[in-house]
This record gives C-alpha cells, structure tokens and sequence, in this order.
C-alpha cells in the first residue's frame, strides 16, 4: 500500500495529478483551477486538452509532458460535474489517476485537491487520498516478475492531516479485505481466515474460534451440513471490540464460503471460476475489525463468521436432507448451491444470544441480486427504517451504493416445506428476495439489514479504483456506520 502525505508546498515532482471538472453543457470548456502549475504551463495545458477533446469525465485522464519547473509530467484527471460530484465520484476520479500514474512508470507522485465543493475540505480530501490509495493497490502476491511498479508514496497538496490519517486508516482495512478475497482458496481455507482473525486479537479486539467439537456441542446443523462435503474443516470465528459503557451494540455478520462448488447442485466452470471470492462478507468483517483499534468507536461491535468450504464430497448434504440449526428450527436443502443462508442462519442465531441491538449480514448471496442491481450496487434488506437511513448515509460518506429493496411478505410461501421448517430455495422469481426473507426467519424482531454484494464484491474486468478481483466492498461503509454511532 503507497504511504500518502500531506504538504503545503510542491517540490519538483515526476507527476503532478491534477483535476478537471466536466461542463454542464457540451458547448463549454472543462473547468479546472491548477495553482500548482506556472500561469504558463496552466495555458499550455488547457489548449492540449482542448485539442484532445478532454471532458473532464470520472475515469477519462490525459498525460502532458509538462516540463514545468515543478513537474516534468502531468496527469489530468476528470473529476466529473460539480454540482454532481460526490465521494464516490472522487474516489474514482483519483484511483484512474493513480493508475495511470503506475502505468506510466512514476517514480514521484504529488496531488492536487480539486475544488471541495459540497463535500468539504475534509471529506474531499479523504476521498482523492482514498482514491489514490486504492487505485494504486495491485495484488501481485503469486508473480515472479511484476508487470507493473507502483509508486511507494504520494504528497497531497493542502490536505488537512485528520483526512489523510482517516483515509489511510479506511483504504488499509479496503486493501486489507482485498488482498483476502484475492488469495486463491487453497490458500485461504476456513482455517486461514480463522487465523486471521486471532492475528486481530488485542488492542480491545477479543477472538474466539470454535473447531468443530464446539460447533457440533452447539448444534449449529446448517454449518456443519454445508461445511462437511470438504476435507477442509469449518470454523465459526467471533469477535468482539468493547465500546463505552452502555453503548449501543451493533453485530456485523459475514459469510465466509472459502470455495463454494456449489455442492452435489454443481456449478458450470465458468460460474466456478471467481468462487474463492465467496467469503467477500467474511473479509468486511475480518478488515472492519482490523480499523477498529485505530477509530476507536464508542460502539460495541460484535464480529460473526461461518466459515466453511461447499464442496462435493462423499459425506456432502444431498438434495433434499433436512438441517436443524443452532435456533431447533429445520431447513430443507433442496438447492445445495443456496448453502450461504444455511450456515447464517446458525451465524445470526449466535449472535442473537449476545443480545446486540442491531444486526447487519454481508453476503454474496444472490446473482438474482446482480440481475437486479448490476455489479456495483449491493442490495439493502431491513425490517427497521432507522437501521436503512443510517447505513444509506454511511454508504454515501464511503462512496460505495446501496439500494434498498423490498421485503415482499407473500413470496414467504415460496419457502414453505412439505417436511421441515423452511427449505432454502423456492426458484428463481424474485431470488434476492428470498433470500433476505430466509434471513430474516433468523434475525426475528430486531433491527437487522441484509447486505447482498454479490454485485459489487468483484469485479471482472477491474474499475478506476480497483484492479480485476475483490473489491473490499462494503468495509468503508461499515467503518462509517460504526464510527457515527454514539455521536
């Protein structure tokens, strides 16, 4: 991860990135303000954009080979329109500049903040570091010659200190959620996230992890169903970081499938092949937690992860075997490739016990989801209105997108079972929402939301901010929401 700074003054730099907002109309030039560059080289530069056709859109950049006393290259970014532009406009506007900075080979990065706007100076300044940041990440773990070098550190001019430090804090945890969900799944099985999570342990993070004796001591049927078609064993992970006395308690559940084979119901191969990325919930909980020493909210946090591979065993759950969870309750599992409900059932009906006054899963549960929504707009669930407006506000602060859906009472009947309490699948009309209707069997009365990133969670083809792979989606959201609790 590139170290960024705050500084007042530019010294002579290899890059300069620098921001150009889009016109509102097509007739008008882009507006930019450049007090980084001479008056001379701020001339030369908007005539080449003009002639390039620059518009000053999220993602478009224009390299010029400035020879300015204070840059031998400039990078212009487009920052989008103004009255539009928001967190995650920002966030995306200066990851394809640091991209492009890595692609041209930078050695020294420097940045130039563009107009706060509605944003505000802080915020403004802890989304172009954030962009920065994560643009700039690669996951290059597995490569014996890398293809590209990343600068190692970038200046931020006129960026209040508080920001950088706080989006600093946000991408790591990102990053760290990334570097998780991109580690093929023979190397980051249910154990090693277990071990992930006892190396957060300390500085107020308490872990436990429970093998499989104690998982079996607590009935939980739906993990250990789903978990025992793999030679690798399952674990159930909980965490905990104490807030103020009194405080209100928030539980954040992630499903954590390692590998998902889809069970005896099989995937194609093609629809096997971005699996490992099927923990992606577990890993916004694991990097949630990961932030918390550093932000140190008033909120207590709890920490849930069923984890487990679904695979294809000879001692795998069949097709229509019938589960009884941790709660008593029976699921029928008529469909083994909807197995990340099944062991959050078990996960929610733990965490119940700990009593929190509000619950929030994160699962890639649903491709019905990514139908609906595309792949950068995760699906809310929630049976409370107070719960939907504050994740809805930390989102927009985070710069991720959530879309509230709705809870659909009569498409319960979709679920019903001839032989048990629930089955897990009732076809495939309005999937997504079942599968929150399935949950919500397990959150009971309680403030819950259900986030579905199945969508945003991974990207194939890679976005100005993120190379191809995980995403670390859903963490800022959460670091947000946890940190203005109690405020």
């Amino acid at each position: 991860m590139i170290k960024v700074s705050s500084t007042r003054r530019l010294d002579r730099t290899d890059v300069l990135i620098v921001f150009a907002e889009e016109p509102s109309s097509k007739d008008v030039k882009p507006l930019h303000k450049w007090d980084a560059l001479s008056g001379d080289s701020s001339r030369r530069l908007a005539a080449a954009l003009e002639k390039e056709n620059f518009r000053g859109k999220v993602g478009q950049t224009f390299v010029w080979h400035a020879g300015d006393s204070r840059a031998e290259r400039v990078i212009v970014a487009g920052a989008g329109k103004a009255a539009s532009r928001d967190v995650d406009m920002t966030i995306r506007a200066a990851g394809a500049a640091a991209k492009k900075a890595k692609e041209i080979g930078a050695t020294k990065v420097a940045c130039a903040l563009p107009p706060a706007g509605k944003l505000g100076e802080e915020r403004n300044a802890q989304a172009v570091t954030e962009g920065l940041i994560l643009g700039a990440y690669e996951f290059d773990k597995y490569r014996q010659a890398k293809e590209t070098k990343a600068f190692e550190a970038a200046e931020v001019l006129g960026a209040p200190e508080r920001a950088v430090k706080l989006a600093e804090i946000f991408a790591r945890a990102t990053v760290y959620a990334r570097d998780l969900v991109n580690t093929p799944a023979g190397d980051c099985a249910p154990r090693h996230l277990a071990e992930a999570a006892k190396r957060l342990a300390g500085s107020n993070v308490k872990v436990t992890v429970w093998g499989q004796k104690e998982i079996e001591k607590k009935g939980m049927g739906g993990l250990i169903g789903i978990g025992k078609g793999s030679d690798e064993p399952y674990h159930f992970i909980m965490l905990k970081w104490e807030g103020k006395k009194g405080s209100k308690k928030v539980a954040i559940v992630g499903k954590g499938i390692t590998f998902d084979s889809g069970g005896l119901c099989i995937k194609p191969a093609d629809g096997m092949g971005t699996m490992k990325c099927d923990m992606s919930g577990a890993a916004a909980v694991l990097a949630t937690f990961s932030a918390l020493p550093d932000l140190k909210p008033d909120c207590t946090v709890y920490g849930y992860i069923p984890a487990a591979e679904n695979m294809t065993g000879g001692s795998a759950v069949k097709t229509g075997d019938v589960l009884r969870t941790a709660s008593g309750r029976t699921i029928e599992v008529n469909n083994t490739d909807a197995e990340g409900r099944v062991v959050l059932a078990d996960a929610m009906t733990v965490a119940r016990e700990d009593h929190p006054d509000e619950m929030i899963d994160l699962a890639t549960l649903t491709g019905a989801c990514v139908v609906a929504l595309g792949d950068q707009v995760a699906g809310m669930f929630t049976n409370d209105d107070n719960l939907a407006a504050g994740l809805d506000a930390a989102s927009k602060r985070a710069g991720e997108r959530l879309w509230r859906m709705p809870i659909v009472a009569e498409y319960r009947e979709l679920l019903k079972s001839e032989i048990a309490d629930i089955k897990n699948s009732g076809g495939r009309g309005g999937g997504a929402i079942q599968g929150a209707l399935f949950l919500q069997e397990w959150a009971g009365d309680q403030p819950w939301a259900h986030l579905d990133i199945a969508g945003p969670a991974w990207t194939d083809k890679g976005l100005s901010f993120c190379q191809p792979g995980g995403t670390g989606f859903g963490v800022r959201t959460l670091l947000e929401y946890v940190t203005a609790q109690g405020k």
